[in-house]
Formats: C-alpha cells, sequence, structure tokens
C-alpha cells in the first residue's frame, strides 16, 4: 500500500518566535518536535466479475479460411438439404470486419433452409454454476436490415431456452446481450447464433468477441397491479356450437386432474366441448405390464365428459415415447411386435366403443411423431440427433404405420382417425412427408380422417403466412381428410434478452391477438366439412407442461390465469369465432323437453328404482336411437327425466311419448303411462296419460294433456314412465312436452 507523509511544522514555527521575542543562548535548548505518519487508505478497486470458460472468443486463436476454430465452436453451414452458406474465420483490419484484433467470422448466405436453424454457429458446453444469473454478449456486424437470432440454451438434445434476442442490424458494429439465469441442474449451455432468413441471402454478417460472466444477485423485482384489457367473452363453445373447441385435461391423481377441482370443472363445463386425454391414454398408462389395462384413470375422464355432453378425442395409440419398459425391452421378431402392437390399439378402441354411433370417444391420434424434422422416419437412424429412435420402425419398419391405423378401424368403425406431429405447422419437409404417407395410404385402401398439427408454438412464431400455407397443404389433399389442431399453446417468456418474471398488459395483448389470428386462418382456411377442431393444451397457466420444460421456468401459454380468470388470449378466440362462425339460430318450438328423442344419447335420463337403461340403435320410432328399460321389479321402475321449473300454474300441457315392447317379453301385453312425481308441500304421483296397452312389433304412443294446478314452488319433478307389468322390458322414443296455446 503507498503512503503519504505530512510533516508538521506549526510547533517549530512558535518555538522560533519566542526565541525571537528575548530568549538566550542558556536557554534549555528545544527538543526537535517528531511529526507523525499520516496514512491513508488507498480506495479498493471492486473484484472484477467471475468470468465464463470461454476459450478462442475472439478466433485470434485460429488462421484464416478455418471453419473448425479452435475452443467449442462448431460451424454448421447447412444443417439441412436445402440450406447452403459460407462460414470461415477471416482476417481483416479491426474495427472493420474484425471488432477487435484480426480475426472474426464472416457467415454469407447463399440459400434459405425451411427452417430457422439451418444455418448456425454455435459455441457449445460453456460451464456454468446452476442457480446463477448470466450475461453473455458478442459482437455482431451486417449490411444494414440483415438479422440474425441469438441464443443461450441447454446443451441437446433439449437445447432449452435460457434467452433469445432477435436483431436486426445496421451495417456497423453492434453488441449482442443476452441475459440467462441457470437452473440449479444446468451444468453446461451452448450460444446458437441462426441466419436462415430471407434478408439475408447473398450478404455476410460478422462475429467477434464472445465473452460472459456471472451476474451479482439481484433483489427479486416487486410485480405491480397489472391492468388487462377486457374480457367480454361468455363461452367459445356457445359462439361455435357445431366446432369441436377442445382442452386437454387428465383425471386420476395428476396435480393438474379435473377430479375435485370444481373451478376447472366451471371452465371446461362453460367454454369448451371436447376434451383430450393430456397423458392418461399413452401407452405407459393404459397397458402398464404386458396383458394388463388400467382404465381407471381414463374411464372417469370419459364418463365426466359423458355426463356433461363434451365428447373426447383419444390420446394417444402408438408412439415411440412414455411406452411401458416391457414393451421397450420387448424381445420377438417382426411378427411378435406387429402383434402386441395390433393387441394393444384392439383392447384399447374396443373398450372405449360405444353401441351405436354416439360414441363419447370421437375420435384418436393413432399413431404421434413418426416423423423426425428432416422428413425421414424416426427410427432411420439418419440424424445423429439421441430422439432418432423408434421401437415401432426398428422392429416393424415403416409398415407399422398403416397396420396401426388398419387395427384402429377394425375396432372402432365410427372414429376419426388421426395421424399427430409436431412442428408440422412451420417445418415443410416434416410435413411434405406426412402429406407423402396420407397419399400412399389412400392409394392403398389404409384408413385414415385427418392430419393433427399439434402446434406448441411461440408468440408469433411461425408467422401467421405459414400458418395459412401449411394448412392449406393437408386442405388441398385429395380424397378430403380433416385438419385438427391438437395440441396449442403459445409460449410467451422467450423473446428479448430479460426473461419477464410477469405478464404485461402489452404483452397480453399480443397474445390476445396471436390466438385470434390463428383461429381466424384455421376457420378461413379449412372449409367446413374438413375442420376437426382446436385442442388448448391444458386450462390455466401453472398447469402446463411449459412451467417445467425444457427447465423450471415462468410461462403464460394458454387462456386463463392461474385465479381462474379469463386472459384476454380468450376474447381472441372468442372474435375469430365471433367473426367467422355463422351461427344458425333454432326456430323457436313450443317443445319444453329436450333430448326426448335420445339422439343425444341417454343425456338426462336415469334410471327409476332398480330398472337398467340403455341407449339402443337397433329400434328407434324416429332418428336412430331408443331407451331401453330392463330389469324392473316394482311397477314404478322405469325411466325418468328431471323436469324440475317447466310448468307453470294454470298453464295446460300436451304430453306425449312412443313405447314398443321389447321380444324377449312378447308374451305380455301390459299397460303403461306417463306419471309426474311433484315434490311442493307433499309429494304427489300425477297420471298424465291413461293406461294404454303396448305390445311387441309396434310403436305405441301414449298421449294426454295436463293442466298445472299447483301454485306453490315445486323441490322435485320427475317426469317417468311406468307399467304395472314388472316383468315388462320395452324401449322408449319421442317423449314430448309442449305448451298447449290458449
Amino acid at each position: 500500500m503507498k503512503k503519504s507523509i505530512f510533516r508538521n511544522t506549526g510547533l517549530v514555527t512558535l518555538v522560533s518566535l519566542l526565541m525571537a521575542c528575548g530568549g538566550n543562548n542558556n536557554d534549555a535548548e528545544v527538543p526537535e518536535v517528531q511529526t507523525p505518519e499520516v496514512v491513508v487508505p488507498e480506495t479498493p478497486v471492486p473484484d472484477a466479475p467471475e468470468a465464463a470458460e470461454i476459450i478462442n472468443g475472439s478466433f485470434e486463436e485460429d488462421a484464416a479460411g478455418q471453419t473448425t476454430p479452435v475452443g467449442n465452436w462448431v460451424f454448421r453451414p447447412d444443417q439441412e438439404s436445402s440450406a447452403s452458406s459460407t462460414i470461415e474465420v477471416i482476417e481483416s483490419e479491426e474495427v472493420v470486419n474484425a471488432y477487435k484484433g484480426t480475426k472474426a467470422v464472416q457467415v454469407t448466405v447463399n440459400t434459405l433452409g425451411d427452417n430457422p436453424w439451418g444455418i448456425e454457429i454455435a459455441y457449445e458446453d460453456i460451464p456454468v454454476t446452476g442457480g446463477k444469473n448470466y450475461e453473455f454478449s458478442v459482437w455482431a456486424k451486417g449490411e444494414e436490415g440483415t438479422s440474425a437470432d441469438f441464443w443461450i440454451q441447454t446443451p441437446a438434445p433439449d437445447y432449452g431456452q435460457l434467452s433469445l434476442v432477435k436483431e436486426t442490424l445496421t451495417g456497423e458494429w453492434q453488441k449482442i446481450t443476452l441475459t440467462a439465469a441457470t437452473a440449479e441442474a444446468d451444468s453446461l449451455v451452448r450460444l446458437a447464433i441462426h441466419f436462415s432468413k430471407e434478408e439475408n441471402i447473398n450478404k455476410s454478417i460478422y462475429i467477434d468477441e464472445f465473452s460472459g460472466f456471472i451476474l451479482d444477485d439481484v433483489p427479486a423485482e416487486e410485480i405491480p397491479d397489472v391492468q388487462y384489457s377486457e374480457v367480454t367473452a361468455q363461452s367459445l363453445k356457445a359462439l361455435a356450437p357445431n366446432f369441436n373447441i377442445g382442452v386437454a385435461v387428465p383425471a386420476g391423481d395428476f396435480g393438474n386432474s379435473i377430479i375435485d377441482r370444481p373451478e376447472i370443472k366451471t371452465i371446461i363445463e362453460q367454454h369448451f366441448n371436447q376434451l383430450s386425454a393430456e397423458n392418461i391414454m399413452k401407452p405407459t398408462y393404459l397397458q402398464p405390464t404386458q396383458g394388463e389395462f388400467f382404465y381407471d384413470d381414463s374411464d372417469e375422464l370419459v364418463n365426466y365428459a359423458k355426463d356433461n355432453s363434451l365428447t373426447v378425442h383419444g390420446h394417444v395409440f402408438v408412439w415411440h415415447s412414455q411406452i411401458a419398459p416391457w414393451m421397450q425391452s420387448f424381445q420377438g421378431d417382426k411378427a411378435a411386435w406387429i402383434t402386441i402392437m395390433e393387441d394393444h390399439i384392439t383392447q384399447i378402441a374396443t373398450h372405449f366403443e360405444e353401441e351405436g354411433t354416439n360414441d363419447t370417444v370421437v375420435s384418436w391420434d393413432v399413431v404421434n411423431e413418426a416423423f423426425m424434422e428432416n422428413g425421414k422416419y424416426r427410427g432411420e437412424k439418419t440424424t445423429s440427433d439421441s430422439a432418432d429412435e423408434s421401437v415401432w420402425f426398428e422392429n416393424i419398419g415403416a409398415e407399422f404405420l398403416p397396420l396401426a391405423y388398419k387395427a384402429a378401424r377394425a375396432a372402432d368403425p365410427d372414429a376419426d382417425l388421426y395421424y399427430n406431429d409436431y412442428n408440422l405447422i412451420w417445418n415443410a419437409d416434416k410435413l411434405d412427408a406426412v402429406i407423402s404417407m396420407v397419399n400412399d395410404f389412400q392409394n392403398n385402401g389404409v384408413p385414415i380422417d385427418g392430419i393433427g398439427f399439434q402446434s406448441h408454438i411461440s408468440l408469433n412464431s411461425p408467422d401467421i403466412s405459414t400458418i395459412q400455407a401449411h394448412l392449406q397443404k393437408v386442405v388441398d389433399i385429395r380424397p378430403k381428410i380433416k385438419v385438427k389442431i391438437t395440441e396449442l399453446d403459445v409460449r410467451m417468456n422467450n423473446e428479448g434478452g430479460i426473461p419477464l418474471t410477469y405478464l404485461t398488459s402489452e404483452r397480453a395483448d399480443e397474445q390476445k391477438q396471436y390466438y385470434y389470428n390463428i383461429v381466424k386462418t384455421y376457420l378461413e382456411t379449412v372449409p367446413e366439412d374438413q375442420r376437426g377442431g382446436i385442442t388448448i393444451w391444458g386450462v390455466i397457466d401453472e398447469d402446463s407442461w411449459l412451467q417445467n420444460w425444457p427447465e423450471p421456468t415462468t410461462e403464460w401459454p394458454l387462456l386463463f390465469f392461474n385465479d381462474y380468470t379469463a386472459k384476454p388470449a380468450l376474447q381472441g378466440f372468442a372474435n375469430a369465432l365471433k367473426e367467422l362462425i355463422e351461427v344458425v339460430e333454432p326456430t323457436p318450438s313450443s317443445e319444453l323437453l329436450t333430448n326426448g328423442d335420445f339422439e343425444a344419447g341417454l343425456d338426462s335420463w336415469q334410471a327409476r328404482g332398480s330398472a337398467s337403461i340403455t341407449l339402443d340403435a337397433t329400434q328407434a320410432h324416429t332418428g336412430s336411437n331408443s331407451a331401453l328399460v330392463q330389469g324392473r321389479t316394482e311397477t314404478w321402475n322405469g325411466i325418468q327425466k328431471d323436469v324440475k321449473g317447466l310448468f307453470t300454474a294454470g298453464e295446460t300441457y300436451n304430453v306425449s311419448a312412443w313405447i314398443k315392447l321389447s321380444d324377449d317379453t312378447s308374451t305380455v301385453s301390459p299397460g303403461v303411462k306417463l306419471t309426474l312425481q311433484i315434490e311442493h308441500a307433499s309429494t304427489e304421483y300425477l297420471e298424465l296419460t291413461p293406461v294404454t296397452t303396448v305390445s311387441a312389433g309396434s310403436w305405441v304412443q301414449l298421449s294426454g294433456t295436463y293442466t298445472h294446478s299447483i301454485t306453490t314452488q315445486e323441490s322435485v319433478a320427475l317426469l317417468y314412465v311406468e307399467s304395472n307389468e314388472i316383468t315388462a322390458d320395452f324401449y322408449v322414443d319421442d317423449v314430448s312436452l309442449t305448451l298447449l296455446e290458449q
């Protein structure tokens, strides 16, 4: 440490003055005063931030023309067949085409790839400490209007996004800064820079001086009270009653199960008319042990759907992922593999198939994700990606696909059969491969009804023109097939250098507009007879799989906040439906009963007493269905419907039902009538029609009028069919209750 010494001369001056005023040489000698040293501490120099371990971040260790630089740099000029570029280290004067020193990288784009990562430079495997904040920077220069995407990601194969900056270049050197928070488990990250953009064709971009360091811990940001734009949409399904608007949810013991979550059920029943089984119909859940099937959770979901007039889209019969260990390690020849696949499909499809055409499970993803991004079959090992594995392709070959669809059709003749995959909405190579497969299916009599676009996408990426073009490709397939968006969510927290800690109102409105654009584009592009519908992959944001993929993060990809309130995104969805779905208002009817013809199944009808009721599609007075009543042990046993609130005191009603005796009770000729059980101050049983004799072989009408004389509000009102012959089994159809005009 340096020291500064100052001498105190004040006392010496005073002694000299006294001597001059009368002192003599006999006076005692004044001793010399020793002045102390005064030490001024040096201002401490702050410690430099801990640098990330990056070797050759400035390319100064490389020679001009080098395409395999020192360190962990990787140049990929053509990751896919349709992309090409020249990437090499160059030598230049400082500040001209090298930011510092004399070396930099030059990227010259020749031909674009279909994918934004087709042309890339990357620095792989940067060691990091988990749970820390990092700041990385790199310098870039390109002709004005050129651009590049700069990413900090976790390593392959996940490539989890930690930070992204999309930068338009100006012709001068620009510093690109990326701030990334590592998860506790992170030990390595990578820098990736992508150049596959139309504005870069025949242009050069220069990259130099990559570095990074750990940031000091910063205090948690205080989240303000955000005022989001108003949401007035009351019901999505009411805006489009004949259009599948789905949502993915599980049942069972999952944390986001619909069971014991009344708030989630309220949202579902208000806005959606179709459910997708999120995980509980995947192979590992339905057949965890060979030959032993587990349906408890999926049955719970299907029964909930049935009880609330919802349909179910089944997901999924055959997938390379989420298969049970026994299936992954199965030992057998090709024939044995075909047998276990076909048996899996047949058992499950048969379990959920219902009599007649009124199934609850109305469609299936038969095969999921059978293609890689380059359009080759997964399992064909055309890439070095560890995800390029599939027990089905590797043990059966491409033949597994048509065999799967044939097995599904044989087991469920009425269900729509889909092929489902991710990135189809922007990856042309992959979509073209799927379309080629569909064309081959149709040419060879293999059943397939639709293509499912998973659509796990990011805000405004892909752009709407790309989405439209890819939907149109499937719309144009002949013979026609259906188009379904099967797993839609919109990742929000992935743009800009610093991740968002809360959803701003501006960002929420961007999401609203993007959802509007997606739904609008779908409805404008896909004709009504080819619309399979749109399904959102989850209800509230915190239940989304994106909160933990590829690592813990904060995301807002869905239509509802965590407090179950609607987000502006819901309004965007609703606005598109209102603009493009024409709802034909039904002609006013005096009919007070709903589903009296059983065309909607047994919805709202119940068994009375010990009777059992089943939907029957072999006998019908009109339409396709009737209800079969069996197992009666008392005369009042039968079939009933809640009619509470339908009657008004002083009004007269016409009541009617059509009855046909079952052939197995043809030896009896029972009397049958319609009765009203009503509870107000007391319980009464009111005969609505005369007792009418019915027999096997023909339909007989019960008919009568009823004047409601009760003035108090009833607590129970049940309309039911009963018979004086307890052994009689009978069909019921076309039950009606109409107000007679006075």
